[in-house]
């Protein structure tokens, strides 16, 4: 590779990781994207669907086309452009190449910046998403029902506030009412949706504490979930998701949303 703008493409995956009509969920400088596979041609689009944040990756790939795994929005994984209700806004695409084995995708620099600006607009500023280390503080079970919740930590522990000293990063997993997170709680094997959920946090913003709250299934995750005793550390990456109230108090604000799951 011998383009002048190779260093704005980082490799993503190897081939073989991602087979004919399969998807893939990577991460390019903090951005959550998808990779798809469509007859030995690879696409690249946001894997946070435009919706309500559902992972693209988990969904459907049947030709051009990725069904969401929450509400069925479908978008066109060559140009991100919705194909298929409720989503109404398009997915950013991504310039992607093949060499030799490794497959590769072009940062998008200013794009990101053109939608935080947008984002700015229309919504309260986001906080970046980073990874945080959290202990379990406590969890609860509801009587006659299978919903727990589970309460973590706000600030992470001090040897990764120390590891993150240097990069500036906060020690508290600081968010907005409405955004969600993913919860690595390590030990989940053969699980069938991969070893991570992502889930809304439950919480309020002005409390100490994170929660959770989910119904627990019997899949490996769930099973692992609730099994968790108190200080096991989970790694909490977020936040992330636009569904969040606006700061100007002189318009009115009307939520629609359909499914579980979702706490404000």
């Amino acid at each position: 590779m011998n383009d002048q703008n190779d260093d704005d493409f980082v490799i993503v995956a190897e081939t073989k990781d991602i087979q004919t009509s399969q998807m893939k969920e990577v991460q390019i400088d903090s951005e959550d994207v998808c990779i798809a596979n469509v007859d030995g041609k690879y696409y690249a689009i946001g894997n946070v669907c435009t919706h309500e944040g559902g992972p693209l990756a988990d969904g459907v790939l049947e030709g051009y086309e990725v069904e969401c795994p929450w509400h069925q929005s479908r978008f066109d994984v060559r140009t991100g452009e919705v194909r298929g209700p409720p989503a109404s806004e398009s997915e950013p695409s991504y310039e992607i190449k093949v060499h030799g084995n490794s497959i590769l995708v072009k940062k998008r620099p200013s794009a990101v910046e053109k939608e935080q600006q947008l984002q700015q607009q229309r919504q309260p500023p986001t906080r970046p998403s980073s990874e945080y280390e959290l202990s379990l503080l406590e969890k609860q079970k509801f009587e006659a029902t299978d919903v727990m919740s589970f309460r973590f930590s706000k600030k992470q522990r001090p040897q990764q506030q120390e590891r993150e000293s240097d990069d500036k990063q906060s020690s508290f997993l600081d968010y907005t009412a409405g955004q969600y997170a993913f919860f690595d709680i390590g030990g989940v094997h053969n699980d069938s949706r991969g070893p991570i959920r992502h889930f809304t946090i439950s919480s309020s913003p002005t409390e100490d504490f994170v929660m959770i709250t989910t119904r627990i299934r019997d899949t490996p995750y769930k099973k692992r979930l609730s099994s968790l005793e108190a200080d096991t550390i989970a790694k909490v990456r977020g936040p992330q998701g636009k569904f969040v109230l606006h700061e100007d108090y002189s318009k009115p604000a009307v939520f629609l949303s359909g499914g579980i799951g979702v706490s404000i």
